[in-house]
């Protein structure tokens, strides 16, 4: 009779229990949709006043810090609502299945287990291209803290967003911007996107009046490809710059060893000329000079010095490199250091990218797989101008799968070659390994040596080559042997297209 009861009672209370749970995951689904829909309502009306900033002259710094906050917090609302949308319609299952050439398609969401939103937990590969094995980078699990992050993404908009209104008043009285064709531009390749608060700090040094008879140095310093030129040239670009300097110069080269003070102005390229102030014996001049490496200080001092003593008040220098070390000759507080732009942000580029006009949510597979490789590849803004066109031209999830393979497999060749991330290189002597990302079974592989950049334009595009680095991605058939290949061709200021040797041999 006791055992009797107690198989009764148990019954009892797995029925209770399990009532409970179901109860609850019901309860869950529909609070989940409800901030789902409120989170859509909130990207639209923060995308409409981010929309209407961007076309506006807005000089208070205080409102610009605003709207980076409000921009940040849009690029992470995206970013939860893509990763949650696939995960429902994935059913938040890791599915793998290997197709008809033995590959295994990574269709499951794999890539939601790790989440950016605190920096201070977010993934760095090492040399050996694994991530590290730590508690730190887990943060997202996958299942039960994505409807935390939803009603933390939906509570944070709603505060941003409902804290606007003044925001929006003020906005309303600032005169438009002139739209550039570049700028304005639907297409996210012929933009500058994710620079617009280092765009005003280069600004603000720029247009900012100093103690007399001081030689301004804003110091730019940054990683290869991050788009410390496409910056500047977009602060060259901008009208009130052209008509608060006279004269605007680029030097480029990879130091200035062999420059001296006489031959300094013969080597520079004027990007700006204008003869406001041609009666005056010394002109307002901004001076460009884009380095790779360091130089050493009695050169640097020896050109600074002469170039303060010819130039007007007012007159001002940027010098970027890849160097850290060029931060000493800055006269400003701090060097602005570039970095990649957050997942969140970098996310919204690739997929815009990617998936052009369609929704991700549409295609949740190839959603999943898109979010695993902007994770993979660190904020490359290459593999968006690259890689985005590969996925373009193959829109299925069974190509897209075998691209994810490919780039880790080439992460950690290239890591266990060089020692060190392939992307993150400051010299040119190391060659990069990669092969077709989309063929099934690639025949050849390639070897890329020392890329470099040339002025491009219609004048210069002449001399182009004809093979293309997309063409090897996608498996086009070339002939073994050492050729010039096209790597990249910028559509946007000033127009680089970036060159490589490349050795094409047999696997």
């Amino acid at each position: 009779m006791e055992m009797l009861s107690s198989a009764v009672v148990g019954e009892f209370m797995n029925r209770s229990i399990s009532f409970l749970l179901s109860k609850l995951d019901k309860e869950t689904t529909a609070t989940m949709q409800e901030d789902l829909q409120r989170l859509r309502h909130l990207l639209l009306r923060s995308g409409a006043i981010i929309q209407d900033a961007e076309h506006r002259h807005v000089p208070s710094k205080a409102m610009m810090q605003q709207l980076k906050a409000l921009r940040d917090e849009t690029f992470r609302g995206y970013y939860v609502l893509d990763v949650v949308r696939c995960r429902a319609a994935l059913g938040g299952d890791d599915t793998r299945r290997r197709n008809r050439n033995g590959e295994e398609d990574e269709v499951g969401i794999r890539a939601f287990a790790l989440s950016r939103f605190n920096p201070a937990k977010r993934v760095r590969f090492p040399s050996g291209g694994a991530p590290p094995e730590t508690d730190e980078s887990v943060v997202l699990d996958g299942g039960a803290r994505s409807p935390v992050e939803l009603q933390q993404v939906v509570r944070s908009l709603e505060f941003m967003v409902g804290d606007m209104k003044e925001f929006v008043m003020f906005l309303g009285s600032y005169s438009p911007l002139y739209r550039q064709p570049y700028s304005a531009h639907l297409f996210v390749d012929k933009c500058m996107f994710g620079r617009q608060m280092e765009k005003e700090m280069v600004l603000e040094f720029l247009l900012k009046k100093h103690e007399p008879e001081t030689l301004g140095v804003l110091p730019i310093v940054g990683p290869a490809h991050i788009g410390k030129s496409t910056l500047v040239e977009h602060v060259c670009g901008d009208e009130r710059v052209r008509s608060h300097f006279s004269l605007i110069l680029f030097y480029t080269g990879n130091d200035l060893k062999d420059v001296t003070v006489s031959s300094f102005k013969d080597r520079c390229m004027i990007k700006h000329h204008t003869d406001n102030n041609a009666s005056q014996e010394r002109q307002r001049l901004l001076v460009v000079i884009e380095l790779l490496d360091d130089v050493d200080d009695e050169t640097w001092n020896e050109m600074y010095s002469s170039q303060r003593s010819e130039v007007a008040e007012g007159s001002k220098i940027i010098i970027t490199s890849r160097s850290e070390k060029i931060a000493r000759f800055g006269t400003t507080q701090a060097a602005l250091r570039m970095k990649s732009l957050p997942i969140e942000a970098y996310w919204y580029l690739l997929k815009t990218a990617a998936f052009g006009s369609d929704d991700p949510g549409q295609h949740p597979k190839m959603a999943s797989l898109a979010l695993e490789m902007a994770d993979t590849v660190r904020g490359s803004f290459m593999f968006v101008y690259i890689g985005a066109s590969l996925l373009r031209d193959n829109f299925n999830a069974r190509v897209w799968s075998r691209v994810l393979t490919r780039l880790k497999q080439y992460l950690v060749k290239n890591a266990s070659v060089i020692g060190e991330y392939p992307d993150d290189l400051k010299t040119r002597d190391n060659p990069r390994f990669t092969w077709s990302l989309v063929k099934p079974e690639p025949d050849k592989y390639f070897m890329l040596h020392d890329i470099y950049q040339r002025q491009g334009g219609s004048a210069q595009d002449e001399g182009v080559p004809a093979i293309s680095y997309v063409d090897l991605l996608a498996g086009s058939d070339q002939p073994k042997g050492v050729h010039e290949i096209l790597f990249w061709k910028s559509r946007i200021p000033p127009y680089f297209n970036y060159m490589c040797t490349c050795e094409i041999r047999d696997m």
